[in-house]
């Protein structure tokens, strides 16, 4: 049993986290073994703020990293939850530059049987 990765995009603002997100989820679902990409980031954990307002205060900052893992602990568990013929390819497109936090997520992964990687 083949199980698809997750992957963790970390880096400063503006250097094209989420440019090369739907790069890699294009060239991912073009290939035959993956039939699914979750594409995770600060749109879809918190729709209705802005960017610019989840890092407004230390408060929204934290706020936004526990909607974000909480997004991608549901996305990896029910990737790794697929029946044999489907597989998830989970991406999450965010700031990530704390490592305790990349650390979290990576246990979220291996709790699921996921592999894990940081971009």
């Amino acid at each position: 049993n083949i199980t698809m990765p997750s992957i963790v995009l970390a880096g400063h603002p503006c250097v094209g986290k989420t440019t090369f997100a739907h790069l890699l989820a294009k060239r991912a679902l073009s290939r035959s073994t993956i039939s699914n990409v979750v594409h995770i980031s600060e749109s879809t954990a918190c729709p209705d703020q802005t960017k610019a307002e989840c890092y407004s205060n230390s408060h929204m900052e934290k706020t936004t990293r526990a909607a974000l893992k909480s997004e991608f602990d549901r996305a990896v568990v029910s990737s790794a939850a697929n029946e044999e013929g489907s597989t998830t390819l989970v991406i999450l497109d965010s700031l990530n530059y704390i490592k305790g936090y990349r650390y979290e997520l990576f246990c979220i992964s291996k709790a699921a049987g996921e592999r894990h990687g940081v971009v």
